[in-house]
């Protein structure tokens, strides 16, 4: 599909540069930017207050001095006239390239004067074949006029005069154009424009307009003061009228074949060629003719915005690409209207903004098509493939669009989006269904999809705005801190939670159907009770094989002894009461990890002073003194309460078996305020006996985890108590320590929430 749209890209990329160039060269665009030239004009119109006047050669003119053409001595006489007025310069465009007889009177006055300049006139081609010859006045005139110069009518493909040559000629012969010698002899210096073009290389071999200007015209007869030839001849203008001003005299009379069109107000209209030549005057005076770019410019100005589009085709969406391709548009638009309205600067457009409006359409039509062709072949190959869910119905196909390319089309689209619907609904009921907590994760370990098991496990942490990650997820599930997951590798690991749940995280890779890695499948196997299961089979082992084996040993080996009947009768009872505390204390452990506890409210200083109580006797034995502190409140908690009677019956008769004799056992309960979000009550109960180990403080309340060592009186014990105290206490929503007292002795605490807090579970 790629390689399709790169080939139609080009395919575009070429045919609309070749249009933009075919219609360059039939003189299409050329046309388009002189509609266009002509509309942006008439929003910078040429300045008022000119320096030029006119006189006009009219049909008064003709009228009062008598037909064409007039005598010589008629334009003496008003040379002589305008000479006396003292005009910067006489622009005469009338040409005199035919002898008469009173040349010399005419010739005597343009001497006098010496501020008549003439115009010249050219035969293409030439005699001989020469590329042109010059028709330049009659001798004894040429000889007296101030000077000579071109005045060649230019005109653009559509026949109509917008711009002036500033310099003509060829073969080694060149002249200005008649408005820049004008200028010259009234200004005594070449004008801004001349300067700046007026160089340009002429060709040999043929005539040629070089430094082409367009003209900024003003109004059509009126930008110019304009007085009748005959109304000058008869003295009715003031000589201040032409003081100073550059006089043209022409002819103006309608049928003259002085006439030209030019753009005016909404189409055009038939200028005199003296007042054409007038405006050129004026765009010198004022430089503000306007100066076309050059044919590389032009060319730049419309393949760079073509380009821009052309690249952005490629690798924008559609939308982006329209904006783009109106945006230029307007921005070459604006770009030549502001350059010839404050530059002087024509750049014509029509080129570029021609190129962007064939290639947008043309590249949306072959885009399409490309696409809609790849499509159906995708759509085809994918109807051909099995189902996985055999038997599924399908939408059945229309028979009345046979043969139309889009209904069938359609009908492709519609099946495989049904298909697509079946597979996800397939997908997302089947990993809804999974017990297991199963996350689908993208590259980067990101959570993409979750059942409801992995909701339920991790709550809000999935809820959010912004999807965790499986590194989140864990860590926060976690007891301790936990390993990045790998994902470079396929594989299970072991997960302990907050809660004691224990967890197997097994991560598997997930690939699309061309085999490219897109992401993983994780999922959470909760293997607590294969664990639980496990260990107490141990134990169980454990105190079949050991425990409750040893103290059967024993008596049997009383038995073979053949001692003292009250000696054997003595030690057969102690052996089966410590096989006795040892399946009791099993039971009781395993009661405390599994049945459900009773919620009744309790006082816990009470429970304090019946276990107290309860082991005053095994206390009194040895003389140790227990001892209960608390204060007059009542400690309200919610449990069990023969488990909570229980832990402390067994904290205190650990407390009294390591006690030295006469000791003491301390036992306190209190209810610290210093968080009042979640009240707690602490209980102590602490000893002066020889304290733990420090190598057994973190193990003490394992499993089979003795603190024979602990005491120098060597009590054993099974080592379930403490494990059982743990366990209940846990379960009530508290926690439980040991430490070292600083005097010696051994401290065991816990902390319960005090009651409305936490429901035993």
């Amino acid at each position: 599909m790629r390689s399709r749209l790169l080939l139609e890209w080009l395919f575009v990329s070429i045919l609309a540069i070749g249009t933009v160039v075919t219609a360059s060269a039939a003189g299409l665009i050329a046309r388009g930017d002189n509609l266009l030239y002509d509309s942006l004009i008439r929003f910078s119109p040429a300045t008022t207050e000119p320096h030029v006047a006119i006189v006009a050669i009219d049909t008064q003119s003709l009228s009062t001095i008598g037909g064409w053409p007039w005598p010589r001595s008629v334009h003496a006489s008003l040379i002589r006239t305008l000479a006396a007025a003292r005009p910067a310069a006489i622009g005469y465009d009338v040409l005199f390239v035919e002898p008469h007889d009173d040349d010399a009177d005419l010739a005597a006055a343009m001497r006098e004067s010496g501020k008549v300049l003439l115009p010249i006139a050219f035969d293409i081609p030439g005699a001989n074949g020469a590329a042109f010859d010059p028709e330049r006045p009659v001798a004894p005139i040429a000889a007296a006029a101030h000077g000579a110069a071109q005045a060649v009518v230019t005109f653009d493909g559509d026949g109509i005069v917008r711009r002036a040559g500033l310099v003509a000629g060829g073969g080694g012969q060149r002249w200005p154009h008649l408005a820049e010698a004008l200028y010259q002899t009234a200004f005594g210096h070449p004008s801004a424009p001349f300067r700046r073009h007026g160089g340009a290389a002429l060709p040999e071999g043929k005539f040629t307009l070089a430094a082409p200007a367009l003209v900024r015209f003003g109004a059509l007869g009126g930008r110019f003061p304009t007085i009748s030839f005959s109304s000058v001849l008869a003295g009715e203008v003031p000589p201040e009228f032409f003081r100073d001003k550059i006089v043209l005299v022409g002819n103006t009379a309608a049928g003259s074949g002085d006439q030209y069109p030019v753009p005016a107000s909404g189409g055009t209209a038939a200028m005199p060629g003296v007042e054409i030549l007038g405006n050129v005057v004026e765009g010198l005076i004022r430089d503000d003719l306007i100066h076309p770019a050059s044919v590389m410019m032009i060319g730049a100005y419309t393949l760079l915005p073509l380009t821009i589009l052309l690249v952005a085709l490629l690798r924008l969406p559609p939308r982006v690409n329209l904006i783009i391709g109106v945006s230029l548009m307007g921005g070459m638009l604006t770009g030549s209207a502001l350059a010839l309205r404050f530059a002087n600067f024509w750049l014509p457009p029509t080129g570029g903004l021609a190129a962007l409006a064939i290639v947008y359409p043309l590249w949306a039509w072959r885009r399409l098509s490309a696409t809609s062709a790849f499509m159906s072949g995708e759509l085809k190959e994918l109807g051909e493939e099995p189902d996985v869910l055999p038997g599924a119905p399908r939408v059945a196909r229309n028979p009345f669009m046979f043969g139309d390319p889009v209904a069938e089309q359609t009908d492709l689209l519609e099946r495989a989006i049904e298909r697509v619907r079946d597979l996800r609904r397939f997908f997302s009921d089947s990993l809804q269904s999974l017990p297991d907590p199963t996350l689908v994760l993208d590259r980067d370990g990101t959570v993409l999809v979750a059942n409801q098991a992995a909701h339920d496990l991790f709550g809000p942490t999935l809820e959010g705005d912004t999807a965790p990650t499986i590194e989140a997820l864990l860590d926060g599930l976690s007891r301790v801190p936990v390993a990045p997951v790998p994902l470079a590798q396929a594989g299970e690991r072991e997960l302990v939670a907050r809660d004691g749940r224990i967890f197997v995280v097994a991560v598997a890779p997930l690939a699309s159907a061309q085999s490219e890695r897109v992401g993983w499948i994780a999922r959470l196997s909760d293997i607590s009770a294969i664990r639980m299961a496990t260990r107490q089979r141990e134990e169980a082992l454990q105190l079949l094989t050991h425990d409750m084996r040893s103290p059967q040993a024993s008596i049997l080996a009383l038995l073979d002894q053949g001692l003292d009947d009250r000696e054997v009768r003595g030690r057969i009872a102690g052996y089966a009461r410590r096989t006795l505390s040892l399946a009791d204390a099993y039971v009781q452990l395993a009661r405390a990890e599994s049945a459900a506890y009773s919620g009744e409210l309790l006082d816990f200083s009470s429970l304090l002073i019946e276990a107290a109580d309860d082991q005053w006797a095994l206390a009194n034995r040895t003389g140790i003194d227990i001892t209960t502190d608390y204060d007059d409140r009542e400690h309200l908690v919610r449990g069990d309460r023969a488990l909570l009677g229980r832990v402390l019956v067994n904290l205190i008769n650990n407390a009294v078996k390591h006690s030295p004799v006469n000791g003491r056992v301390f036992c306190s309960v209190a209810s610290p305020r210093g968080d009042a979000a979640r009240p707690m009550l602490i209980c102590r109960i602490a000893d002066q006996g020889a304290g733990i180990a420090p190598d057994l403080i973190g193990s003490v309340f394992e499993r089979f985890r003795t603190s024979e060592d602990r005491s120098q009186r060597n009590q054993s014990g099974a080592g379930l108590g403490l494990a059982f105290v743990q366990t209940v206490i846990e379960r009530h929503g508290g926690t439980v320590g040991c430490e070292n007292n600083a005097g010696g002795g051994a401290s065991f605490w816990l902390y319960l929430p005090l009651a409305g807090e936490t429901d035993p579970s």
